[in-house]
Order: structure tokens, then sequence, then C-alpha cells
């Protein structure tokens, strides 16, 4: 229509007017596709994560295939490039091969037309393909930092845990996904975004083979509106320590004791030692027996794991709900958890005390708390941690002899005396430039007290 009404005019007028035609009159006639006069709602990814239900052994058996199809090509492809890579680093030869997605995926049409390789047609190809955007993703991430990240390895059966990516054209009917290849499958679970517009899919298997259970990692564009907010204004500082984290308000954001799933943990693990093929240096064929105690084994595991993750989720929430803004440490957690051994010639000391504080920082989820704070309160400031734990938050006089014992801080200057982690965190505040007093007190906590916080 828009088109007609254009040539139209043109036959009516001379061609100099034509092209003295204003730009404006032109646009009222054809429509701005590309600029569009109302703009989209700004939205934000969550991802959601629900039970995903097979409904028979035979639907989890072709789901269990997607996955080691996904495997295969990833294996196949990673054989390849490394092929590829050592003809032209021998022979120079053409342009150097460049492992990017692109090139991946390429090859994999190639792969899936190969008649000995027909069998790839029988599972979903934007399912099996996507498989190659981590591996090209792993190869960029080694291209960049070869000293930290390693290059991507090969994936072994029994110790990959099954699993693919729905990428593009997620299709969900209320509580049913649809796979692609499978069909129509039921999922359960709290799902606050139940009504938006679902982007990619993540499927993923847990427990043992004989007892699986699936998950669907769903991620959702969601509008700003809808997402649960944070609060306004206020600032907090957060001081993490083993096992827990501090505010400067004084409350205490303690880890679940899992001491009881500890000590079961350690148990199986001695138990499954003693199985046949299951030990550090026994090479027999892995006993059936051996199998069942690793599937609990892997369970108390992931009970351990989803404690823990819940209570860096509460803990985020709470903070993002008290303050706007939240201050940590900029810590180097993968340096303070460093091995100890040393060398042969300079062999290390307190070795095992080393290892024990290691597993007790990698315990506490500094990481995990720091990511959710990124997306659940308003701003997160990273400050240097040089002596934040021995400087007297009233006086400012630093000294290690301020810090008599882990939990207390007493400033041999002005005998300032209150928990070493609470005062912490209030210089963790003050050295970002906010206020030490940065929200009104919740009725808990030395913040509550008058006259606490000078």
């Amino acid at each position: 229509m828009y088109i007609c009404a254009i040539m139209v005019s043109c036959k009516q007028e001379s061609p100099a007017d034509i092209r003295t035609l204003h730009r404006t009159e032109i646009a009222s006639l054809v429509p701005d596709t590309h600029h569009p006069t109302i703009e989209a709602p700004e939205t934000v990814h969550r991802t959601v994560r629900l039970r995903l239900y097979p409904g028979d052994a035979a639907t989890g058996i072709l789901l269990t295939a997607i996955a080691g199809a996904c495997r295969h090509v990833w294996n196949h492809m990673l054989a390849d490039q490394e092929r590829r890579f050592r003809l032209w680093q021998a022979y120079r030869i053409g342009p150097k091969p460049v492992p990017t997605f692109f090139t991946l995926g390429r090859r994999f049409t190639q792969l899936r037309n190969d008649p000995d390789h027909a069998w790839l047609k029988d599972y979903p190809f934007a399912c099996v393909r996507y498989s190659l955007k981590y591996l090209a993703d792993a190869y960029q991430r080694y291209f960049k930092d070869p000293q930290t990240e390693g290059k991507p390895r090969f994936k072994a059966k029994h110790f990959t845990v099954p699993a693919f990516t729905m990428p593009e054209a997620v299709r969900m009917d209320g509580d049913r996904l649809r796979v692609p290849k499978v069909g129509w499958l039921r999922l359960a679970g709290s799902n606050p975004y139940a009504g938006c517009q679902p982007l990619t899919v993540r499927v993923r298997m847990e427990g043992t083979e004989p007892h699986p259970k699936w998950y669907a990692y769903v991620c959702y564009a969601v509008p700003v509106e809808q997402v649960r907010q944070g609060a306004t204004d206020g600032a907090l500082g957060l001081d993490r320590n083993v096992g827990q984290a501090t505010d400067s308000e004084g409350t205490v954001y303690a880890l679940p004791d899992t001491d009881q799933l500890d000590a079961n943990i350690k148990r199986k693990q001695r138990e499954l030692s003693r199985k046949q093929g299951w030990g550090p240096k026994d090479k027999r064929p892995q006993s059936n027996r051996g199998r069942r105690v690793n599937g609990q084994l892997q369970k108390l595991h992931r009970t351990r794991k989803r404690k823990r993750d819940d209570a860096t989720h509460r803990a985020s929430r709470t903070l993002a709900e008290t303050a706007h803004t939240v201050v940590v440490e900029d810590l180097n957690t993968k340096g303070m958890t460093a091995s100890a051994k040393g060398t042969r010639e300079e062999p290390g000391t307190h070795v095992k005390a080393k290892a024990g504080l290691n597993r007790a920082i990698l315990a506490s989820g500094w990481g995990q708390l720091e990511r959710k704070l990124a997306y659940k309160a308003g701003q997160v400031v990273k400050v240097d941690p040089a002596y934040t734990s021995q400087t007297c938050s009233r006086c400012g006089h630093v000294g290690q002899a301020n810090r008599p014992s882990q939990a207390v801080f007493a400033c041999q200057a002005c005998g300032w005396a209150l928990n070493a982690d609470h005062n912490a965190a209030i210089n963790i505040l003050v050295r970002a430039g906010l206020p030490s007093v940065p929200v009104p007190a919740r009725g808990t906590g030395a913040a509550a007290r008058g006259g606490a916080i000078p």
C-alpha cells in the first residue's frame, strides 16, 4: 500500500519536484521498521530450575542419547581441530584453523551428512550443534589467558554429566516443555516467570543411571518491572569470613551446619575406596556395589551443595533488600586457596593445616555470594582488602595487636572493642567513601543499640 502511494505521487509530480521531496514526507508514507517509535520494554535474563519428568524409561533413554550425541560431537570436533592445527603447524599451508562457532558449525553440517554419522540425524540439529558453542567459547578463553585457562579436554562417558541445550525456538505450554525429537514433557516446581518469554533451556540429568532425575534450567527474558526489586537507597559493608559473613550493622549471615553431611561423605568415601575398581590405584573392573555407593556419595554431595546455595541466595536477597549498595572486599580467592606443598627443593610448611583452611574458604561460597549480589543488589562496590581487619573503625589506628583473637577486636590506641568481623565491615564501608551508618537500624545487631557506632 505504501509503495503504491509513492508511485502515484511520482506520476503526478515532475522529476524536479520529486528530487525536492522532503525526507519527512517519505517517512510519513513508509513506516520506520528499524527505529520504532514505541520502545520495547527493558528486560533482564532470569533462570529458573524446574524438575523435568520424562514419563517413561524410553523417553529418559532418548534424553540421555541426545546428551551422548553432544558429547560425541564435542570429542570428534576437538580431535579434528587438534589434527588440523598440527598439520598447519607442520606445513604452514593455508590459513590458521580458528575454532569459532561458525567454522565448527560448518564442519558439523558436513559430519552430519557423512554416511558414517547418519545416526546424528535422529537427534535435534540445533541442540547437538550448540555443544560446539561451548567448545568455541572454551578455545576463546584459552587463547585469551593460556596461563589460567586450560585447553579444552575430551569428555569421558562415565565422568560427564548428561546435558544438552535448546538454544532457540523454545516451546512451553503451561507446565509442559517441548523437546525436539522427543515431544512434550511435564515440568514441576515454582516458576515466578511463567508468563515471560523463554529464551534457552538447559536440560541436565542428576543422580545415577538406574535412578536418574532430569531438570530443566529455563532462561527467561523478564521485564524489569516484574523482577523483584531491592532497596532504593542505603549502603552496607560486608566482611566475608570462613563459614559466615557480617555486614556493617552487625548482622551475621552464617552458612548452614553441614557437619553431619561432611561426616557421611567421608564415611561413604572410605567405603567406596574399598570396592573393587574404585580405589585410587585399583585397575580392576568397577563393581556394581561400588556404583551403588558412588551414587549415594554423589547424592550427599548434591544435598550439601544445595544447602550452601540456598544459604547464599537468602543472604544475598536480605542484603539487596536492606541496602542499594553493598561494598565487599576485592579478594583473590584463587591465590588465597593455593596449595602450600611447595616444590621438592623447597617444600612447604603446615601443608595439612593450609589444605584444611583452603577447603573451608571454598566451602564458604565467597564467589557465589558476590555473583548473586551482582544481579540482586542495586550496586556492588569492591575495595582494597588490605588491613581492614586490623584498622580501628573509630580512630583509624592500624596495628596487628588490635586483633587479640580471631573474633575480638580491641584497639590499642583508643580502647574501642567489638566483634572483629563487624569492625572490618565498617572499615570496608568507609573505605568506599560511604557513611559509617548506612541504613536505619533493623532492630537487631549493634546498629540497633544507640551509640554503638560513632
